[in-house]
Formats: structure tokens, sequence, C-alpha cells
């Protein structure tokens, strides 16, 4: 049904944009622009290249406001223990109250799950960034263990929508974002979602031919994948 329904929205798009969007394809970016969040509590499928007006993206919550990413700078840059975050606290309390999370239905389970996210911190370090598929043909062991489920699922990518200026927004994927921000890293593969659809108007004009080739917003990883203009 997922497959069908992604299917459907993307033969839509053909019809109706000039540049339509490819629900699959990878990005590469710099964590860095990745500032600011826009969650739905929708599945991600229904999201798959989609294009939506509204207000949407006109969003305050920062990334780096998020406990999961103050964990994760306090655990690795200063030394506290992941049971002294408020991170912790709130998924142990979470738990608790009965809710599952990520396979966690008691304190100790999250707490091995914390130390899997150490290994994994450990293995982004050593090995850098791969995508799920390339860790699948590879030796090198994902600690959280995702492709081993479905080879290659986009599911567990990082994953971002695009705002009416182009702006990166967060979606999901908060470890692995977290710790690529903290190493440092200067690109990695991401899966776009949502795209505003003033946004989609600037992709449709760049393939048209429609925008200035000096203008600074050529260079973004979403037209860049664009194959562009000819004379």
């Amino acid at each position: 049904y997922a497959r069908a329904f992604v299917r459907g929205v993307r033969a839509a798009n053909a019809l109706r944009y000039r540049a339509p969007p490819k629900p699959y394809r990878l990005l590469r970016v710099d964590p860095d622009r990745i500032r600011r969040v826009a969650n739905f509590p929708i599945s991600k499928f229904r999201m798959s290249g989609v294009v939506r007006d509204g207000e949407w993206d006109r969003t305050t919550r920062r990334f780096e406001d998020m406990d999961v990413f103050r964990a994760y700078r306090a655990h690795f840059r200063e030394g506290v223990p992941w049971d002294e975050t408020d991170f912790f606290d709130r998924i142990v309390d979470e738990i608790a109250a009965g809710y599952e999370r990520w396979g966690c239905t008691s304190r100790a389970d999250f707490e091995a799950r914390c130390r899997r996210l150490d290994d994994l911190y450990d293995a982004i370090d050593e090995h850098g960034y791969r995508t799920q598929a390339e860790l699948a043909d590879s030796s090198v062991d994902d600690p959280l263990g995702n492709y081993r489920h479905r080879r290659g699922h986009l599911d567990d990518e990082i994953v971002v929508h695009i705002a009416r200026d182009g702006e990166l927004l967060f979606s999901d994927g908060r470890n692995r974002l977290s710790i690529v921000k903290l190493l440092g890293l200067d690109e990695i593969p991401v899966r776009v979602l949502l795209r505003h659809r003033e946004w989609q108007a600037t992709r449709d004009a760049y393939v048209s031919g429609w925008v200035d080739p000096s203008s600074e917003v050529v260079e973004h990883p979403d037209l860049a994948a664009l194959t562009p203009p000819t004379d």
C-alpha cells in the first residue's frame, strides 16, 4: 500500500510540475544547514514527494534545543552519563507510563540502547557516515541494526523537509544527526520528504532556465540534483 501511495504521488507530480520530486533520491548536504525542526505525526510514506502550501515551515523550534541533542552534547563532550540527562529521564518516564520507545519496555532496555548509541558514535567516528544501503554492503556493523531488517531501507536515513526559502528542516533521524553535528562532518546524505509549494516553484523555474545562474540559490543541493537548464 505504501509503495502504491508513493507511486501515485509521483505520477501526479509528474503531471503538475516541471521538476517533479523524486521521493527516494538522497541529497548530500552540510549537516550544519539543518537548524530548525518541523515534525509531523504522520507516516513517512504519506509525505514522500509531497508538495504542500501553508505555514508549516514557519517553525521556531531549533534542533540544538531538543533534549536528545543536548544529551548527546553533554554525554560526548562533557562526559555526563546518559542517566544524568533530561533526555534519559524523559524516555524512562514514558516507558514507566506504559509507552514503548525504540523497542524498549524497561529502564534496562533503554540503558542497553544508550550503550548502543555509544557504539554508533564510535562507528561513525571511525568509519564515517554511511547510508543504510552502504552499511548493508559493507562489513561495518550498525549498532542499531536498522539495515538488517530491510536492506537499504530509506526510512532509517536522516530525513528533512524543505521550506519555502530552501531551508532544510529536520524531520527524523535525531541520533545520527546529533552525532554528525558533534563530529563536525562536512556532508551527509539525507532524504527529502516534504517541500513547500514556493520552493517547488523555484525548482520548476530553475529547470525552465528562469533562475539567474549567478544567484546563490543555484548552489542549493536540491537544485544541484536537477538537470540544469539548457540554452
